[in-house]
């Protein structure tokens, strides 16, 4: 217990002039500010570092804390870290001031040396005016990239401008071209209907057209009526073509070679049936798919036998 006792009464001086006051550290930084003393500014830096250390050991050594010590404390912190601050501004304050006080020195001694008229104010004098030429060069340097950028940027925003302009009229395009496909799907789709409706047309013109046809040929009427083979004799063929062809005028059917007898060959088949009409010239015009297949010599010899034998 005898070195945490020995230790605060260490501390106890050293926090006291702290404790003791902000106003008479403020006071005391406002008179360094006015004789701009930059080596007092430091020592009562190092003053307030030193007792920072000792209050950080004392906390370190595990002695318990009482309020007051921590108030305390936290004041000595914030004085320091406001002190620290001051001392920044018043060695930027001090550094501006000493290169305005050189600046003047130099003008001064330029002006006295230029007063002397020698060689080395002539080399001076042309060294300013040098210097002038350079900073207005330089000033109109200036001006002319501040000229530069404003032309820049107006170049941008009329290419922003244009770009805008652009999608506005991509976006018109790309619209035109989309209706312009609709219409041609539309118009690809009535070409469709319009056709099928044009082969429907056709088709029920057709199917008219062959209703039509097949309501006015007849059914075909057999050239023979096949007789009940039960009841009567099959009869011969050439007495029944006798007995059904009508006689013919001698003036009107040529007679054949050597004989007296009209010639039956020039003469069709249905004209020699009695009661059977001509339809030799509406066969004759209708379409080739609607006509009857033509029959051969064996068809009409077996319809002429009337059957198998």
């Amino acid at each position: 217990m005898a070195a945490p006792r020995r230790a605060t009464q260490r501390a106890a001086p050293s926090t006291a002039p702290a404790a003791a006051g902000p106003g008479a550290a403020k006071a005391s930084v406002a008179g360094v500010e006015e004789k701009l003393d930059v080596l007092t500014l430091v020592r009562l830096r190092e003053q307030l570092k030193q007792q920072f250390m000792e209050c950080s050991t004392v906390v370190d050594a595990g002695e318990e804390s009482i309020p007051d010590q921590v108030m305390e404390e936290g004041l000595i912190e914030a004085t320091v870290e406001e002190l620290e601050r001051e001392i920044e501004q018043a060695k930027i304050s001090f550094q501006n001031k000493t290169l305005a006080l050189h600046r003047v020195q130099i003008m001064d001694a330029l002006r006295t040396k230029l007063r002397q008229n020698d060689d080395e104010s002539k080399l001076i004098l042309e060294t300013i005016k040098r210097i002038l030429m350079l900073s207005t060069a330089a000033m109109e340097s200036q001006k002319q990239a501040r000229e530069m950028e404003e032309k820049l940027n107006d170049i941008k925003r009329k290419r922003l401008s244009l770009k805008q302009a652009g999608e506005k009229k991509l976006l018109q395009i790309r619209t035109m071209k989309k209706k312009q496909k609709e219409e041609l799907e539309g118009i690809e789709v009535g070409e469709m209907l319009k056709r099928i409706r044009r082969n429907l047309q056709k088709e029920t013109e057709m199917t008219t057209l062959i209703q039509n046809i097949f309501q006015v040929v007849k059914p075909h009427t057999p050239l023979i009526k096949f007789p009940d083979r039960q009841s009567t004799p099959k009869p011969k063929i050439q007495e029944t073509l006798q007995g059904r062809v009508p006689p013919l005028h001698g003036s009107a059917v040529p007679l054949s070679v050597g004989s007296k007898q009209p010639a039956l060959e020039n003469i069709s088949p249905i004209s020699r049936v009695q009661d059977v009409p001509d339809t030799s010239e509406l066969v004759r015009t209708l379409p080739q798919k609607y006509r009857r297949k033509t029959m051969s010599d064996e068809e009409m010899e077996f319809i002429q036998r009337g059957g198998p034998e």
